[in-house]
């Protein structure tokens, strides 16, 4: 549930002068890599994967819309969620296609933390008291630092992590319309184009350097999609709870291992 506010409303318009709002709830997320054998690809196509499932944790987010002159509107807002819980999945194979696995171990994430800040300029093609269109650009960073403990006890000293950071522009399309009286129904469709760089450290692999023992990088692309359905308590203060939707891939890229012995191995990072 979020509480919208908005100040120094204009009543002639569903998107108001100036809108704040704060909101907190439950997110989960699921998170996945793989490696290939070589740079090219190959021998095998697989050879290990690492899956991050039912990450979960509290969020709390702000957000702000300005109308800033006449048609312009300035957009940020900043989101972080505590991850609590979660499930974690790391295989290797010999053979391609995911085939003929030696070593396959669940493990699970109870901490770490997801978060996100963007910032933006838009243009309010249409705002009148039934219907908003307000296309926008800008630039966003997107970050999330996992980890892979043992909660059995099997492995007390297990504490590998993975911090990975999205981050480039992004096209968004904001809308409104009104339902009735002071109810209105607020969409938004955001494409990310993003470059993906991420840092892992396998704390208990004594062949690997610590604390970085390998990088990720590649070009991807981000979409969300989001619907808030909008109840005005008063002119300038409303509540509305919302769905959120979101996938982030990356194509093809490059895994560099550094080994304790000195070496960089390259490889291919599958996405």
């Amino acid at each position: 549930m979020t509480m919208l506010f908005a100040m120094n409303g204009l009543a002639q318009d569903i998107q108001q002068k100036l809108q704040l709002s704060l909101s907190m709830g439950r997110q989960v997320e699921a998170f996945n890599w793989s490696i290939a054998g070589n740079i090219s690809g190959q021998t095998p196509n697989v050879l290990s994967e690492v899956k991050w499932r039912n990450v979960s944790g509290q969020n709390y987010a702000a957000a702000l819309q300005w109308n800033a002159w006449k048609k312009i509107i300035i957009t940020g807002g900043y989101s972080r969620v505590s991850v609590s819980s979660g499930d974690v999945s790391d295989i290797d194979y010999t053979a391609d296609n995911r085939t003929q696995p030696n070593y396959n171990q669940k493990f699970s994430d109870n901490k770490g933390h997801t978060s996100a800040w963007f910032a933006g300029a838009g243009y309010a093609f249409i705002n009148n008291n039934q219907v908003s269109l307000i296309p926008s650009v800008g630039y966003g960073i997107n970050r999330q630092s996992l980890y892979i403990v043992d909660l059995t006890d099997q492995f007390p000293d297990l504490n590998s992590s993975y911090d990975a950071q999205w981050k480039g522009p992004f096209l968004k399309i904001r809308s409104s319309i009104k339902i009735w009286h002071a109810l209105k129904l607020a969409t938004d469709v955001t494409y990310h184009q993003v470059t993906y760089s991420a840092l892992g450290d396998w704390n208990l692999i004594s062949q690997f350097q610590h604390p970085v023992s390998y990088r990720h990088s590649a070009k991807g692309y981000g979409l969300n999609a989001a619907a808030n359905l909008v109840y005005n308590i008063t002119a300038n203060i409303g509540i509305h709870a919302f769905v959120k939707y979101r996938n982030w891939e990356t194509g093809n890229g490059t895994d560099q291992l550094y080994r304790s012995s000195g070496p960089v191995d390259k490889t291919q990072m599958n996405g």
